[in-house]
C-alpha cells in the first residue's frame, strides 16, 4: 500500500511539472535602443531561444521590449503591464519574467522554479529579495517597519529578474485604472522597489508579498535558474586624455570638496576644468557667471556645457564630455572600460544613471521622460553635448539633470542608463546591487570621501599611469 501510494505520488507530481512548460512564461527582456544594449538584449533573446528548443522543440514567447512593446518608461515596468496583459490574457501564459539584458537565464532551472511556484496558489510573484537596511533617498526614505513582523519590506533584485503571475498582473492594472492603487512619487528611480509599493498597497488593501526564491541568484551556481552578469568590455579603455571633465562647483567650495576631486580622481585625468560663480587659476576654476542657487542650478549646469563644448573645440582628441558635481567620486579606469562600448565623438549618446518623472501618471500611453540624475556624473558624447547645449532653463533654479532630460526628450535623444552610475551613497544600495559588478561612482558622501575613493577605485585607478606612490 505504502508502495503504492509512493507511485501515486510520484505520477501526480511528474504531471504537474509536465504541466507546466515554456508556453506558460512570456521572457520579458527590458531592454534599451541604445546600439550595445540593444545588441546585448539580441543576444539574450537567441540564447533562450536555443536553450527552450534544446529542451522542448519550441519557440518561446519572448519580448525585447524597445522593439515589441515600446512604450514611453518601459524601464519602470509599470507601463509594460498592459500591453502584456493584452496580448496574453487569453492564452497558455500564466507567468511573466522580467529580466535585464545583462541576466543569465538557465531555461531548465527556471521552468522547474515557476513549475514549483505555480503548483503553490498562493504564491504570486517570485524573485531574489532585497531589503534596506535604514530609509534611504533612493526610495524616498521610506522605511516600512509594519512589515518587519512579515520578514521586512521586500523588493525583487531587478538584475537577477522577477517572475509575476498573470492573474497578479491582470488584477494589478485594473485597480490602478480603477484608482484603487497608485504610485506614490512621480519619480521613477528603482523601478523594482517601486512596483513592490505599487503591489503591496496601502494596509486597508494589502498585495501579496513577494515570495524570495534563491535560484533567482546574486552569483552564478549550479542551481541558479538566473543570475546577473557583468558588464562587457568592448575593447581597450578608453584613452583617460580622450575625456574632458567638468565639475561644477561654488566659490564656497574650492578649498573642501574642489580639492578632494584633485587629490582623489582628478589626479588621473589629462582633462580637468572646474565651473564655478569665481575664478579660480589654482583648481583651475572658470566663472560662469551665474550666480549660485541653493538647488536646481539648471542656468549654471546650460552654461558649462556650452563652455565646455566651446573648450574641447581646441582638443580634437576629446570624444566624451562628463559632468560631474564637486562631491562626485569617480573612478576613472572603469569609465574608461565603460565607455569602449558606445559611440561617442559627434554620435549623440548620453550615458548616466537615468530616473524618470511622470510615466505612472497613465498608464498606458503614458507621458513622462527620463532624465540623467547629474550627481553620479553624466557621459556626453561630444554631438549630444553640442545638441544639448542649447537646451532652456525656465528658472535660474530648475532642476538641470530633469532639465536635460525633458528637453533630450523633446529633441528625441534618448538617455542610455548605465547601473554602474550612482546618484547616492555606497551605503544607500543593497550589497548584493554593488556586489553585482565594479561601480563607476558614486554621490552625496558623509564618510570621509578620501575613504570612499580608495576603498571604490584608486586600485584601479592607480593603474592608469603605473604608480603606487601616490597617496590620499
Amino acid at each position: 500500500m505504502i508502495a503504492l501510494v509512493s507511485t501515486l505520488m510520484l505520477i501526480v507530481f511528474v504531471q504537474t511539472t509536465i504541466c507546466f512548460d515554456s508556453r506558460n512564461i512570456v521572457f520579458t527582456i527590458v531592454s534599451q535602443t541604445e546600439p550595445y544594449h540593444s545588441s546585448v538584449a539580441n543576444r539574450l533573446k537567441q540564447d533562450i531561444e536555443e536553450q527552450i528548443f534544446q529542451l522542448e522543440e519550441r519557440k518561446p514567447i519572448i519580448h525585447v521590449t524597445h522593439k515589441d512593446i515600446p512604450v514611453p518608461g518601459a524601464w519602470t515596468i509599470i507601463p509594460l503591464l498592459r500591453p502584456l496583459i493584452n496580448k496574453h490574457k487569453n492564452s497558455d501564459v500564466r507567468w511573466i519574467l522580467f529580466i535585464e539584458p545583462h541576466t543569465a537565464v538557465r531555461c531548465e532551472n527556471l521552468i522547474k522554479a515557476l513549475a514549483a511556484a505555480d503548483r503553490k496558489k498562493e504564491i504570486m510573484w517570485i524573485g531574489y529579495p532585497l531589503r534596506d537596511s535604514e530609509p534611504t533617498i533612493i526610495h524616498h526614505f521610506k522605511f516600512y517597519e509594519e512589515l518587519e513582523e512579515e520578514g521586512g519590506f521586500v523588493y525583487p533584485h531587478f538584475a537577477s529578474g522577477f517572475a509575476m503571475r498573470l492573474e497578479l498582473i491582470d488584477k494589478l492594472i485594473n485597480q490602478i485604472e480603477s484608482g484603487e492603487r497608485h504610485l506614490e512619487a512621480d519619480f521613477s528611480i528603482d523601478p523594482a522597489f517601486e512596483l513592490a509599493q505599487l503591489v503591496y498597497g496601502e494596509k486597508d488593501s494589502p498585495g501579496p508579498l513577494l515570495t524570495p526564491d534563491l535560484s533567482f541568484c546574486v552569483i552564478s551556481g549550479d542551481s541558479c535558474a538566473t543570475y546577473p552578469r557583468q558588464f562587457d568590455i568592448c575593447g581597450s579603455p578608453m584613452p583617460e586624455d580622450s575625456i574632458f571633465f567638468a565639475v561644477k562647483t561654488w566659490s564656497g567650495f574650492h578649498s573642501t570638496r574642489a580639492r578632494v576631486v584633485k587629490k582623489t580622481w582628478g589626479k588621473y585625468v589629462t582633462h580637468l576644468q572646474f565651473f564655478s560663480d569665481k575664478a579660480d587659476p589654482s583648481l583651475p576654476a572658470i566663472n560662469t557667471g551665474v550666480p549660485n542657487t541653493k538647488t536646481g542650478h539648471c542656468e549654471k549646469t546650460m552654461t558649462i556645457l556650452k563652455q565646455a563644448v566651446k573648450i574641447v573645440e581646441n582638443l580634437p582628441k576629446v570624444k566624451w564630455i562628463v559632468l560631474a558635481d564637486d562631491d562626485t567620486i569617480l573612478g576613472i579606469q572603469r569609465l574608461r572600460e565603460i565607455l569602449t562600448c558606445y559611440r561617442g565623438g559627434y554620435d549623440v549618446t548620453v550615458i548616466a544613471e537615468r530616473y524618470g518623472y511622470g510615466y505612472g501618471k497613465k498608464i498606458s500611453g503614458g507621458k513622462g521622460y527620463s532624465y540623467p540624475t547629474g550627481g553620479g556624473g553624466t557621459a556626453l558624447s561630444v554631438g549630444a553635448a553640442v545638441a544639448l547645449s542649447s537646451c532652456p532653463c525656465s528658472t535660474l533654479d530648475q532642476p538641470d539633470d530633469m532639465a536635460l532630460g525633458a528637453c533630450a526628450a523633446r529633441r528625441n535623444i534618448t538617455i542610455t542608463h548605465s547601473p554602474l552610475f550612482h546618484q547616492a551613497r555606497p551605503q544607500d544600495y543593497p550589497r548584493e546591487v554593488l556586489a553585482r559588478d565594479r561601480p563607476a561612482s558614486f554621490h552625496r558622501l558623509s564618510a570621509p570621501p578620501g575613504r570612499v575613493y580608495s576603498t571604490w577605485f584608486q586600485r584601479d585607478d592607480l593603474a592608469i599611469r603605473g604608480t603606487g606612490r601616490d597617496e590620499l
